[in-house]
């Protein structure tokens, strides 16, 4: 085990890569709370708003997901990771130019947010198709490790950050470090040197339809994939019904401060720590299947604390601070889990797709739970939204229960293949 460790860190594109993800991942976090804070308090946006804010972020997803795996699966990733970290740093600085000249609005932000979520998109799919060429199949789950704990000291840090430079600077100007961490992302993700080889069909090049097409097949197909994909539609959606309305939440009903609300973001970013230090472990000791399960049905309990949170001002923070962390450790053993799954059990060749069908499914459902979000909270209550994102949470969970993972028991993911996949029956 040493030898593999002691090779993904002498691995220099890996650490390019490493460094070049936690640059645009402790930026994505600033921009995380400082968006929406950015709507609430500088704009004073309705619940409506930011369910329309939501909405303009991830509606990319639907749009352009499937067409952004045809294109990643086509060409190198590299250059694709380059760009759109490069045109998600100039998009942001939008935002506090406006600001400056007075012409921020409503109407700007969605703008922004829908055309930096289509670099998302690319950036995402491209991503987690990328990390199988530069490092072995018996190394995924220890680089993900890795790059999920990156994701994690980001989510400790980050809306802190960003709290404390909203109260110092205000929220459009906090928006300045995360156009920055974008630029320093492409610089180091340009610097990797290793060639991808990219397999393609000539003849299915010629028909993106037919390329599309087995992208969803595979997926369709495959019980495992079908079944995180299911779990992860139901599971998003619902989060975003809560996150769209969250910060409005703290902020309006419960008058907690940016600083405070910062501090209970960063207790997500403590969760998704000890989830990325625990999978690796937790597969080895109860199996590929049984850790899948449990990470989702942790990550569900957590979501339901929020509107739960009663009581004095700390109490109500330690309640939400303890959903922050129950949600941020079962999300990253998940992530962990499910994406080194299909790391593993996809040819190369079509991971481009598969990356891009779960994203278009799972995350297509996000845009939806934002507009759900903001149509409760404005019609019913604000708290009455949190509860039904977190009982849309544990519905989430419960759906992995009519899968085969709760069979799989091996201890180690480089053991599957795709043929394995095939024979189990849902």
């Amino acid at each position: 085990m040493s030898n593999k460790v002691e090779g993904l860190l002498t691995n220099t594109d890996f650490r390019r890569l490493w460094i070049g993800q936690t640059a645009s991942q402790f930026g994505t976090q600033v921009a995380l709370l400082g968006m929406p804070l950015v709507a609430a308090l500088y704009l004073g946006a309705s619940p409506m708003q930011m369910g329309l804010l939501g909405f303009a972020e991830y509606a990319p997803f639907i749009i352009f997901g499937l067409l952004a795996g045809v294109w990643i699966d086509r060409f190198p990733r590299r250059p694709i990771l380059v760009a759109a970290n490069f045109f998600r740093g100039a998009l942001l600085l939008i935002v506090p130019l406006t600001a400056l000249t007075g012409f921020l609005n409503m109407t700007v932000l969605y703008l922004i947010a829908f055309i930096v979520g289509i670099c998302t998109v690319f950036f995402d799919v491209a991503y987690t198709s990328f990390l199988p060429s530069i490092v072995s199949k018996e190394q995924l789950v220890d680089g993900n490790s890795k790059l999920e704990t990156s994701k994690s000291t980001a989510q400790i840090a980050g809306p802190g950050l960003s709290g404390g430079l909203e109260q110092l600077i205000t929220a459009p100007f906090a928006i300045l470090f995360t156009s920055v961490s974008f630029f320093v992302s492409a610089v180091y993700i340009a610097r990797i040197r290793k060639l991808e080889t990219v397999v393609t069909d000539a003849k299915k090049q010629k028909n993106m339809w037919l390329e599309i097409k087995e992208g969803l097949h595979t997926v369709y197909t495959k019980p495992l994939l079908w079944g995180v994909v299911r779990c992860s539609t139901v599971f998003n959606l619902s989060w975003n019904v809560i996150f769209s309305v969250y910060v409005l939440y703290a902020s309006q009903e419960l008058k907690i401060s940016a600083n405070i609300l910062g501090i209970i973001y960063g207790t997500l970013g403590v969760g998704y720590l000890f989830g990325s230090l625990l999978a690796q472990r937790a597969v080895r000791r109860f199996g590929v299947g049984p850790t899948i399960v449990g990470s989702a049905t942790i990550a569900a309990s957590g979501g339901l604390l929020a509107p739960l949170a009663v009581g004095s001002e700390l109490s109500i923070a330690l309640i939400m601070m303890l959903g922050q962390l129950l949600f941020g450790m079962g999300v990253s053993m998940f992530s962990i889990s499910t994406i080194s799954l299909r790391q593993v059990i996809v040819p190369d060749a079509l991971q481009g797709r598969v990356n891009a069908t779960f994203r278009f499914i799972s995350w297509g459902s996000l845009p939806l739970g934002s507009l759900i979000g903001g149509m409760i909270g404005g019609a019913m209550g604000l708290r009455f939204a949190l509860f039904a994102g977190g009982i849309g949470l544990l519905a989430s969970a419960c759906t992995l229960l009519f899968t085969p993972f709760l069979q799989l028991r091996m201890k180690s993911f480089h053991e599957l293949t795709l043929e394995k996949d095939v024979s189990i029956k849902s």
